[in-house]
């Protein structure tokens, strides 16, 4: 009997790049600065912190740009290399971007393709970890198993490929995720990183990746779980880092 097909894009699942609501635009850049979608996505969704370590800084334009490069370098690397480690992959490609951050944040005039060549895989691995698997799988199980019935198989038959079908669908729905979302942070933050302009950094949209960092940390589920402990580790963690990094910039 043959197998029957449905089409990868019913149950391929790429989550959208949608900015944050109610964050006036800048002037300069018409979307809003870095550090309001970084506060806005750093935000519990049960409330009870996000913004107070970094009210005092009501403007991008007064924080050092350097700030965004001491908070990668602290915070933001160890947060995610943790997270590989736990789930069994190195921590190199995090290390190696949390080297580049360091050097640029003491002054050292950074190529965009050096950068390229260093985020290109950390973000690969951090979207890999954020994709929710789990949903995927199940919307994919159920999409063929439902389309499997409809052409007369049996019950055994099409629960049989529908988990055939998930696993094939969510192995490929995670790799282009991955290479796609990696592909793109990664050209749009080695232009911003290079030049070191809070405005291209802005238009790459960080509260997105952000998002992918909790993600990444706490399980997909993470990114709007309000409950979810690791989540608000995480957040915690980089909100704490990020107060950090500003104080450290604006020292220097």
């Amino acid at each position: 009997m043959c197998r029957p097909l449905i089409p990868l894009e019913a149950v391929l699942t790429t989550e959208p790049r949608v900015p944050p609501e109610a964050l006036p635009p800048t002037s300069a850049t018409s979307v809003p600065s870095w550090l309001d979608q970084v506060r806005e996505a750093l935000t519990d969704p049960a409330g009870g912190g996000g913004h107070d370590g970094l009210l005092p800084y009501a403007a991008t334009t007064e924080v050092p740009f350097a700030a965004v490069h001491h908070w990668h370098a602290g915070a933001v690397a160890e947060l995610i290399a943790e997270a590989a480690v736990r789930h069994g992959a190195e921590r190199a490609p995090h290390d190696a971007v949390r080297a580049v951050h360091v050097r640029a944040a003491a002054g050292e005039a950074i190529t965009e393709d050096a950068w390229s060549a260093v985020l290109e895989p950390a973000l690969r691995e951090v979207y890999r970890l954020a994709y929710p698997r789990e949903r995927v799988y199940s919307r994919a199980s159920s999409a063929a198993a439902s389309f499997a019935r409809s052409r007369g198989w049996s019950e055994d038959e099409a629960e049989r490929y529908g988990e055939t079908y998930a696993r094939t669908n969510t192995e490929a729905s995670a790799r282009v995720h991955a290479e796609a979302n990696a592909l793109a942070n990664s050209a749009a933050y080695a232009a911003a990183f290079a030049t070191g302009s809070a405005e291209e950094y802005a238009r790459a949209w960080p509260f997105a990746t952000v998002r992918a960092w909790i993600a990444a940390y706490a399980g997909p589920a993470g990114a709007d779980g309000p409950a979810v402990p690791e989540a608000q580790e995480a957040r915690e963690r980089l909100r704490n880092g990020l107060t950090d990094a500003v104080a450290t910039a604006a020292v220097n």
